[in-house]
Parts: C-alpha cells; structure tokens; sequence
C-alpha cells in the first residue's frame, strides 16, 4: 500500500487527501481521529493515488530536460540553453535560448527570470487586449506577478494578475488562462455561472483547463 508522505492532523472535522506536484501524498486529519481510520481511507484510494502519481511519473519524463534546466519552454516550444558569447538573452530560428557565457549560474538565472518577465509583460499585454476586444470584457490593469501557486487572479476591482510563467505555455492555454481571469469580471467565484461564461467565450475551454495541469511543475520552478 502506498502509505503517506504526511499526515497533517487539525481541528477539521473531515479527512482529505492531497497529491503534490512532487508526488508526495497528504493527508489532513480531525486531531483525534484513529490511525486505523486515516489508513482505512487511504487504503480505499490507492487505485485514485496510483493513477494521480502515475501522470505525475509521465509529466515529469516529458519534461525532464526543462526540469534539469537543460531547455526552457517558450510558448509551449522547447528552446535549447545555449551558452555564448553575448551580451544579453536572445532567441534563434533554432529553438535556443542563448544567454551570456560569462554568467555563473546564479546570474544566469536571474537573467533568465527577468527575461521571462520582460517577455510576459509585452505579450501578455497585447493578448489580453486582444481578447478583450473579442468578447468585450475590459479588466482594469495588467499585472505581471510570480506566484507559486497559481498563474492568474482577478479582484473586484478588476485588477487582473498574470504569473510570468504563463508565456511558457502553449497558445492555446494561455488563452484559456487569460479567458478564465476576464471571466471573473462577472463572478469572482468557480460556480456553474461562471464556467457558463468560460465555455461561452472559450467553447473548447475544457481541453485547456485540463492541459494546463501538466505545467503545473513550472510554478515551482526559478
């Protein structure tokens, strides 16, 4: 039996159970409740456990060279870390991400970050402009942040945070997130209405909500 990495124990009155991106398994627990019990609920979700650590597995072989920072996704292009002899970051034809060879690692890094952002902040810009004019929706700002835990929000305000890493993402889920920020101008909450107003702007919308779950790994990256 796959067994917990940690159990979390509080005064909660029901138990859950939490895979993390890294694979570890989390369970949260009432402070009092037996430990026959939390393995009994365990025990019941192992088949859930091993195909949720199994897409973790596969994400994690399809994306090793970019987790080992031997390439970097750019639109949901790979790009090959190059090292040469230039003054500051820049793209080829070739799919490389070339950055100054004199950088040690730590310099190079946060290069790479600020270029990302730099990326982020003109692209973005552009597309949510784009797609605000299409389903006439008008968020109001733009705000390029660098959250660990999610890739956008939106406030009553109409602020609307992206995360720098959304432009790592393929097209088409870039769009799905900017779409899925917008909509939050009409509900600022996950309820029926409001994914009412997602499929309506973004009809395809679910194949993107459920793709964008294997980029999760990036939000813990830089």
């Amino acid at each position: 039996m796959i067994v917990p990495d940690y159990i979390e124990r509080s005064k909660r009155k029901t138990l859950s159970l939490t895979i993390l991106k890294n694979g570890n398994v989390i369970v949260k627990a009432p402070l009092k409740m037996k430990d026959e019990v939390i393995n009994h609920f365990v025990e019941d979700k192992q088949s859930w456990i091993r195909e949720k650590l199994s897409t973790i597995k596969e994400n994690q072989n399809k994306f090793e060279d970019v987790i080992s920072m031997q390439k970097c996704l750019i639109y949901g292009n790979k790009y090959t870390l190059v090292y040469a002899d230039v003054k500051a970051i820049q793209t080829t034809d070739k799919f490389e991400l070339v950055c100054p060879s004199k950088f040690d690692e730590q310099k190079r890094q946060k290069s790479i970050i600020q270029w990302y952002k730099k990326l982020a902040k003109h692209a973005l810009s552009e597309r949510l402009r784009f797609i605000e004019e299409r389903i006439n929706l008008k968020s109001s700002s733009l705000k390029i942040g660098d959250s660990r835990g999610r890739w956008g929000s939106c406030n009553s305000y109409g602020n609307i945070i992206l995360n720098y890493r959304v432009v790592m993402l393929p097209p088409k889920i870039i769009d799905y997130v900017i779409v899925h920020e917008l909509c939050h101008l009409l509900e600022l909450n996950h309820s029926k209405n409001f994914w009412a107003n997602v499929e309506k702007y973004l009809p395809n919308y679910e194949l993107a909500r459920q793709g964008i779950k294997e980029y999760g790994f990036l939000l813990n990256m830089f």
